[in-house]
């Protein structure tokens, strides 16, 4: 009897083998070829599941958000505070148990790189979209701040806006810089710091 495959367990599966590679080569530089052997399936198998490479890497960061979130609802308690909350959502050290930590700085790196580049608008289309959760999640916690006399904010849209363009920029400096995983971290958990405690004081 034939086994049964599940369509999104098999996604899964083709997005995972694929990681090595992007982080390795990079995404303009990896074929979806290369991508077929990782996997272990005919390269007509893939297109089964995905239109094109970009559909590929698209998945993976799905299913990293998605590890995140998860991680982050371990972590979150109802006590804690607006600042706490923030800075517990961009702390990404889960990575350590799921993924090589610097792997996945690695990869983040050339997600960027190619949506710099890309002349489609596929990358620039769903890295938006991912931040639009961020700018959401980010929001909500600053709103809750200000209720509970935590924070004192004039811009709310502003200040989310300004925390997601930093997480983009640390990026960038620690491609440039060649920092580690712990440093960028660190790097953006200073900043973000430094924006919300210009927000605990009063006007």
């Amino acid at each position: 009897m034939a086994r049964i495959i599940d369509k999104e367990e098999k996604r899964s599966e083709i997005a995972r083998s694929a990681i090595d590679l992007f982080s390795q080569k990079g995404i303009v530089q990896t074929s979806m070829d290369e991508i077929a052997k990782s996997a272990g399936v005919a390269k007509g198998t893939i297109y089964l599941y995905f239109k094109n490479k970009e559909e590929i890497m698209f998945a993976v960061w799905d299913m990293l958000s998605q590890q995140h979130d998860e991680a982050y609802a371990k972590r979150i308690r109802s006590d804690m505070s607006a600042r706490e909350k923030i800075l517990g959502f961009f702390d990404f050290t889960e990575c350590e148990k799921e993924h090589d930590k610097e792997q996945m700085l690695t990869l983040y790196q050339h997600f960027v790189s190619s949506m710099l580049v890309d002349k489609t608008g596929l990358y620039t289309a769903y890295f938006e979209s991912f931040f639009e959760k961020d700018h959401a999640f980010i929001s909500g916690c600053l709103h809750e701040g200000i209720k509970k006399g935590e924070f004192y904010i004039n811009n709310v849209d502003l200040l989310s806006h300004t925390i997601i363009i930093l997480l983009k920029g640390v990026l960038v400096k620690a491609k440039a810089s060649n920092m580690s995983f712990y440093e960028a971290q660190q790097t953006l958990m200073q900043h973000i710091i430094y924006l919300l405690e210009q927000c605990t004081r009063k006007p």
